[in-house]
């Protein structure tokens, strides 16, 4: 009845306005009450380093982060209809950590899944997603970058100011090679960011094709990775990717989140200067 009844509103109200009053709502249930109470509460990531018991300069950044508190990153991808901020998820206070000093360089930043409303896709977000959200909050965080996005439903591909958005196949890859072949993606990426097929496997696919396109001192993201598969991951990073890259820092990071104990963990890796 609520879903329904949001979607009813959502037709009826210029959009303009359906994202103000969305805005708002956040503000009231999360940004401001966690603000208050983030001053007494303290949450933060359960963090594993590969290879295992290495010392990491990452390790501390994440540590530190009180996934409670909310931060500008917060305010502005909620704002575009982006999910990486608290709520759902809270990877938007991970990202100010790791992110904020970078904010004013002319970076290279590139997000796998725009987001698809289409739902004939796996893991459509549903008839009130909002395709490339998070290209767009990427690109008002990020006000000297260039952003990029690649997603396999051809009708949620765009092109606006400072983004450019490409087909891709993650679980293809022909597709992947073809993506990195394009002449604006020459040089590498800063920031590459994995928010698409929300699979094993297809996170593997697009992480052997693509951790290569990462620039020195870059990071590389998977989101939203299911509990089930940790362990999966824990020994993929130890035997196979902290082995074959002796370059780059891997870790896994669990968010406490009491409203989503299902998917919200990610894997960070940063390519030494």
């Amino acid at each position: 009845m609520k879903m329904a009844t949001r979607e009813w509103i959502r037709r009826k109200v210029p959009p303009p306005v359906f994202q103000l009053a969305q805005s708002c709502w956040w503000h009231s249930r999360f940004y401001i009450p966690h603000l208050i109470a983030s001053c007494v509460v303290r949450r933060n990531p359960k963090v594993q380093v590969f290879p295992a018991g290495r010392h990491l300069g990452i390790t501390e950044q994440l540590c530190s982060v009180n996934v409670f508190a909310p931060t500008e990153m917060c305010r502005t991808m909620t704002k575009h209809g982006s999910d990486k901020g608290q709520g759902w998820h809270n990877y938007t206070t991970v990202y100010f950590a790791l992110f904020n000093e970078l904010r004013r360089r002319p970076l290279q930043i590139f997000e796998l899944g725009l987001g698809t409303n289409n739902p004939n896709h796996a893991f459509s977000m549903g008839s009130n997603g909002r395709p490339g959200a998070s290209l767009r909050g990427w690109r008002e965080l990020f006000p000297q970058a260039l952003v990029y996005g690649a997603d396999i439903d051809r009708g949620v591909l765009f092109e606006e100011d400072r983004i450019k958005t490409f087909y891709c196949d993650q679980l293809d890859k022909g597709a992947i090679r073809q993506l990195w072949a394009q002449p604006v993606l020459q040089g590498g990426m800063d920031l590459i960011i994995d928010d698409g097929l929300h699979t094993f496997e297809g996170n593997i696919s697009f992480l052997d094709g693509s951790l290569e396109q990462l620039r020195p001192g870059g990071i590389y993201v998977v989101e939203d990775i299911f509990r089930q598969t940790i362990q999966r991951w824990y020994h993929r990073l130890e035997t196979v990717y902290a082995r074959q890259f002796p370059y780059h820092e891997f870790a896994f990071v669990e968010l406490p989140n009491s409203a989503n104990k299902d998917d919200n963990n990610l894997v960070i890796i940063r390519r030494r200067q």
